[in-house]
Formats: C-alpha cells, sequence, structure tokens
C-alpha cells in the first residue's frame, strides 16, 4: 500500500530567490536549510522561509511534480504549486467519492450475503420445528372413547324366587278382587238408600186419596 507522507516545498531565500524541494518531514527539513545542512544552494542564502507547499502524496508523484515545478518560470512557481494544490484536492474529492462508491456496493453485497444466510437459517429452524409439532402431537394421549356398557341381561330366576314372588303376588291379587266386591256393596247400600228415600212419597199419595174418600 502506497504511503501519502510527500509533499513538494517552495522556500523563500534571503536574496529573494525561491528554491523547490519535496520531504516527508517539513519542520526537519527547514531546520536543516537554516542550519546550512539542507542544500548547497540555501547554505549561502539563509535564512529561508516557507512559501507553499503542496498536499500530501506518494514519493513518485512528488518528485514529478517537483520536476514540473522547477520547469516553470520563477515568477509562476507558487502559482502553479498552489494550482497543484486546488487540483490534487479536486483529484482526492473524486478518489473520494469512488472509494465510497465501491464501500457501498461491497457493504451492500455483505447484507445481501447476511440476509441469504439469515433466511437459510430461519428455513432450517422452520423444518426442525416442524417435525418436534408431530412428535408432540403423536405424544399427546388420546381421549378414550366412552365404552358400551352391554345391557344387562336379567338374571334366571331360581325356583326359590319364583316362590317368593308367587307369594307375594297372591295378597296382591286377593287385594285386587277384594277391592271390586267393595265397590259393589257399597253400590247396592246406595241403591237401598234411594229406594228408602222414595217410599214416603208413595205414603203421602196414599192420605191425599183417603181424604178425598172422606
Amino acid at each position: 500500500m502506497k504511503e501519502n507522507h510527500w509533499s513538494v516545498y517552495l522556500i523563500r531565500c534571503s536574496d529573494g530567490s525561491l528554491y523547490c524541494g519535496i520531504t516527508n518531514h517539513l519542520k526537519k527539513r527547514l531546520e536543516a536549510h537554516n542550519s546550512g545542512k539542507g542544500s548547497k544552494y540555501t547554505r549561502t542564502r539563509r535564512p529561508v522561509a516557507l512559501e507553499a507547499i503542496s498536499p500530501k502524496m506518494t514519493k513518485s508523484e512528488a518528485l514529478k511534480l517537483e520536476y514540473f515545478i522547477k520547469q516553470v518560470p520563477a515568477r509562476n512557481k507558487v502559482l502553479e504549486l498552489l494550482k497543484q494544490e486546488g487540483n490534487m484536492a479536486v483529484d482526492l474529492k473524486k478518489q473520494l467519492q469512488q472509494v465510497s462508491k465501491e464501500i457501498l456496493k461491497q457493504v451492500s453485497k455483505e447484507i445481501k450475503a447476511l440476509s441469504k444466510k439469515v433466511d437459510k437459517l430461519a428455513a432450517a429452524a422452520a423444518k426442525a420445528a416442524k417435525p418436534k409439532k408431530a412428535a408432540a402431537k403423536k405424544a399427546a394421549p388420546k381421549k378414550a372413547a366412552p365404552k358400551k356398557t352391554a345391557a344387562k341381561k336379567p338374571a334366571a330366576k331360581t325356583e326359590a324366587t319364583e316362590k317368593e314372588t308367587e307369594k307375594t303376588d297372591k295378597p296382591k291379587a286377593k287385594k285386587a278382587e277384594a277391592k271390586p266386591k267393595a265397590k259393589k256393596a257399597d253400590t247396592k247400600k246406595a241403591a237401598a238408600k234411594k229406594t228408602t228415600a222414595k217410599k214416603p212419597a208413595a205414603k203421602k199419595t196414599t192420605t191425599k186419596s183417603k181424604k178425598k174418600t172422606d
């Protein structure tokens, strides 16, 4: 992976001239120029001051930009470097947009893969749950069907029971016979009473006839 730690810088020397170079540590490089250890050109033109600097980039990109700036006339060096800074910013925006698009694509792919896995797991869980339900239904005790009670057949009467029933039935029959006789006697009594009640009326008629004859 490329490391974007390099940048192109322009420094203004004590005589007004410009010096262009590249560095990956600007502070140390400026100290080296002012101490006379930076380069032969700035050794006799101290002190130096920073005029402009490019954004960070790879070393190869910084070397290319340095070469381009050195070919430009001195009056346009700062402007060109600043233009490059603007161009670099635009390029960075484009790169960021492209990276964001790629990231979004990767994220969407991962989300789709995860959703498929979730669907598979849900389907597997549903399949596993079905046999359990079936087993639970089988294990559930069935309601016992009501047993049909066979009609009890009358037990065969023994001789002793027959005799007992005959004994109990005879008094009942006698009572039943006695009731009609009592009813007949009652009816006879009622009829006799009626006849006795009618007899005095006949006597009255006889007394009336006797009076008439007299």
